[in-house]
């Protein structure tokens, strides 16, 4: 398979069918603003896939992890390297088939939107279904020969930001974000951070975004990271798809954690909770409350690993329970009994309301009575208040009578 062309012929051949009339145009927001730009029919072999492509950020950490002989800037150091492109290639192929199956879309579908490419002919927006083009008409040429030609936008000569703009534009609206995972977001946005030096205001505009739910989306990776090495996991994303909110609840419930050493004991329980995190688990609710109930958590776990705590501080007690839960084989025992400390201490938590519900509303009663009181002027109704009054002070007399017995 003919995975685009070397670089001067693509860009020879880009730069000269832009000078031919075409009759098909296409809108694409470039540039701050909305243009029209020519539609082009170009050899199904010509384009490369670009690399940096955000949807795919996180299967290349998992394809860098699964061969560690390649560089860590495999898919970063050359965009013509036929080895990075056929990588790619197959990366892209996987995702063609997800969800929404290009595959299955395009075996009777005719291409209905250009692809957009760079001036060099890279891919910014259509790189899976090139992928899947290409992958038919390998398949069968005769059967899928309407795709020896490819529709395609050539976007002028432009700064790398243009490009990252228009991605975002194309590829993060609301219909797609079902398709793009958070570990997908997270990390395009963090690799063209550390690439190319964007700031976190500069993405945030980029990808229509406030800057604190950048700051929480990047935490949240950071997060994601130390989960996977704990996990003995390094870099196989595709593992926390479906833990963003236990993620998300660990940023949001770290704030209520006092000293360095209870942090790191809620986030070491936290992870082994993240363990059976699922879409329709509860498991960031009991996140919280393993934040909520630290102490008991950690009382919970001293007593089930057998920690001695005689002479020693809480610090040290707190070194001593993440060592416990740094070890892989006491992650489901842990995560029990976390699991039982939470119920504990929530049923407790329960039946305190429930003691103090009746002292409660009779001081909810009390500041009613005293609002009341405070919004009488001159055009306040009489209506009614009297008899209300006597019932309450029926009210008054029995509770009163409960509250001086000696039951």
């Amino acid at each position: 398979m003919d995975l685009g062309w070397a670089l001067p012929k693509r860009k020879k051949y880009l730069f000269e069918i832009k000078s031919e009339k075409s009759d098909i145009t296409h809108p694409v927001r470039f540039q701050g603003k909305m243009q029209y730009m020519s539609v082009y029919l170009v050899p199904l072999s010509l384009p490369r896939y670009r690399l940096e492509n955000g949807r795919t950020t996180g299967a290349q950490a998992e394809y860098l992890a699964a061969h560690p002989e390649l560089d860590e800037d495999f898919f970063r150091l050359d965009g013509e390297s036929d080895e990075a492109q056929s990588a790619q290639n197959e990366i892209l192929k996987k995702l063609a088939g997800g969800s929404k199956d290009l595959f299955e879309e395009f075996k009777d579908e005719e291409q209905e939107e250009p692809i957009i490419l760079s001036a060099d002919g890279y891919v910014i927006n259509g790189n899976r279904r090139l992928s899947t083009w290409r992958s038919l008409f390998e398949e069968d040429p005769a059967k899928y020969a309407r795709f020896s030609n490819v529709q395609a936008v050539v976007l002028p000569i432009c700064e790398e930001k243009d490009l990252d703009r228009l991605e975002a534009e194309l590829q993060l609206k609301e219909d797609l974000k079902a398709e793009y995972s958070w570990i997908s977001q997270a990390l395009m946005m963090r690799e063209k951070m550390k690439r190319f030096g964007y700031k976190e205001k500069d993405i945030a505009a980029i990808y229509d975004l406030k800057t604190n739910e950048l700051h929480e989306l990047l935490d949240c990776l950071d997060y994601a990271d130390e989960y996977l090495i704990s996990r003995g996991l390094s870099r196989k994303y595709s593992a926390v798809d479906g833990k963003e909110f236990a993620f998300r609840q660990i940023c949001r419930s770290r704030k209520k954690v006092k000293s360095p050493q209870e942090i790191e004991v809620f986030e070491k329980s936290a992870f082994c909770l993240a363990d059976d995190a699922a879409e329709g688990t509860r498991t960031y609710a009991e996140i919280q409350k393993a934040a909520e109930h630290l102490k008991r958590v950690t009382d919970d776990l001293a007593n089930e690993f057998d920690v001695d705590r005689s002479g020693k501080t809480e610090e040290q007690v707190a070194e001593l329970i993440v060592s416990i839960l740094d070890e892989p084989k006491n992650f489901d025992r842990a995560r029990d009994t976390i699991q039982e400390a939470i119920s504990s201490a929530t049923a407790k938590e329960r039946e305190r309301k429930k003691e103090l519900q009746v002292s409660s509303r009779v001081l909810d009663a009390r500041n009613s009575l005293i609002d009341a009181k405070s919004a009488i002027d001159g055009a306040s109704s009489k209506k009614g208040v009297s008899a209300t009054l006597t019932e309450i002070e029926e009210l008054v007399t029995n509770l009163r009578m409960w509250a001086e017995s000696d039951d």
